[in-house]
């Protein structure tokens, strides 16, 4: 019998070592919940035994509890390192498994996430933050986690489109010694875009092809007259290009720019070229004559391109705010937060995460900051919350209960020999 007490205290105390060098090796691990082995005694009963000459029958393994207490929180400067400085898990849901379909969500305190390849918001182990959708001003539309989703970061937003509309305010020289290269008016040579000669004036537009990416447009001034005693206007013919392709009026001639005496552009100053999806207009509104030199005053269209995303921030509520270009801030949603009524009966899954039980009662889900949650704290991580010299001490203690163990059954072996000695 005292062989059988000894052992189970030899066990018992092999568990304590073995669960205290299991905290000592993730002293580093973040977000890792430290564990304790708590033990019960051992007896054996009988209704016709006597109480009090009652002798125990050793230990055994109670359970092993998890410590849930706050761990040291550490600034990375990561932007999306999380840490939740108080009470709550993030909840975080596996991507696919197998099948294609979406696990069940794990539990867990490390916060050191990542964007990956299709912007959700993911661990080293590819589980994904899970999120509330919200409006524009960030409040949840819900506050059920059934309806939490992987928390998604698109890197660019809007839709790109062709440049069609363009808008060219320019002020043209009066003097015709301010003609920069042209060397005749008209021209004696064609026009020819790698020949500065063969024109006055030229402006570079901005523009958007209907992938969204950036191209180049230009708009050619070539003066064809110049006033005279005669006839005091001045004309331009314009040459306007696209991507390189020369775009033209109704019957493929490029149009004519007069000006009067005073300065100011005769006839529409819109001018419109192509038709369907290749129409463009180029809208001169603002072109004028004046006796300085040639200069845009400016240039506009009406392309787009789908915007970059320029920054990011989480706030201590949980909210996920993006900025695209130079726009306002959008919401892209609120991070989750979950608890437990017994936090003791979560399942240990491994990589610091935790699966509910039946033991662990319902997930409670609510919002950083909210009464029973903690705030969340962009740029940080939680430690370990091991206490590395408790532990050490911890491990001498219970190196010593294994010693006196054995020194038990070594003592209880002698006993037994003894005994078998006495017959011969």
């Amino acid at each position: 019998m005292s062989m059988n007490t000894a052992l189970s205290g030899l066990m018992a105390a092999q568990t304590e070592i073995t669960a205290t060098s299991h905290n000592i090796a993730n002293v580093g691990t973040m977000g890792f919940r430290g564990s304790r082995v708590e033990f019960a005694d051992v007896f054996h009963s009988s209704p016709y035994g006597t109480a009090r000459t009652a002798v125990g029958s050793g230990t055994h393994v109670l359970r092993v509890a998890q410590d849930f207490s706050q761990g040291n929180v550490i600034t990375t400067g990561n932007l999306l390192d999380i840490a939740i400085e108080g009470q709550g898990f993030f909840a975080l849901q596996p991507m696919t498994d197998r099948n294609g379909t979406a696990s069940a969500p794990v539990f867990s305190r490390a916060g050191a996430f990542e964007m990956n390849q299709e912007g959700f918001v993911v661990d080293s182990s590819n589980r994904a933050v899970l999120a509330w959708p919200v409006s524009t001003d960030g409040a949840p539309l819900t506050e059920d986690i059934r309806r939490a989703v992987p928390l998604q970061i698109p890197m660019q937003t809007g839709q790109p489109a062709a440049s069609a509309a363009f808008a060219l305010a320019m002020t043209l020289p009066t003097d015709a010694a301010m003609l920069g290269a042209q060397a005749a008016v008209p021209p004696a040579a064609a026009f020819d875009p790698a020949d500065t000669t063969t024109f006055a004036h030229r402006s570079v537009l901005p523009a958007f092809d209907a992938q969204g990416r950036a191209v180049e447009a230009d708009v050619f001034l070539v003066r064809t007259a110049s006033p005279s005693a005669t006839d005091p206007h001045t004309a331009y013919e314009l040459r306007f290009f696209v991507d390189g392709m020369e775009q033209t009026l109704a019957g493929g001639t490029p149009p004519r720019l007069v000006f009067d005496a005073a300065g100011a552009l005769t006839g529409d100053p819109v001018l419109s070229f192509g038709t369907g999806t290749q129409a463009r207009t180029l809208d001169l509104t603002g072109t004028a004559l004046a006796n300085r030199p040639f200069a845009v005053e400016s240039a506009s269209h009406d392309g787009k391109t789908a915007t970059r995303l320029t920054n990011l921030d989480v706030d201590s509520l949980g909210g996920v705010w993006a900025t695209y270009g130079t726009g306002d801030r959008m919401a892209l949603g609120q991070v989750v937060l979950a608890s437990f009524s017994n936090p003791q009966g979560l399942r240990a899954l491994g990589k610091s995460a935790f699966a509910p039980t039946a033991e662990s009662g319902p997930i409670l889900a609510g919002g950083p900051g909210t009464a029973g949650f903690g705030a969340l704290r962009s740029g940080a991580l939680e430690r370990s919350n091991v206490e590395l010299t408790e532990e050490l001490v911890n491990l001498i203690s219970a190196q010593r209960n294994y010693q006196a163990n054995a020194k038990a059954m070594e003592t209880s072996t002698s006993l037994m020999q003894t005994i078998m000695n006495i017959r011969s």
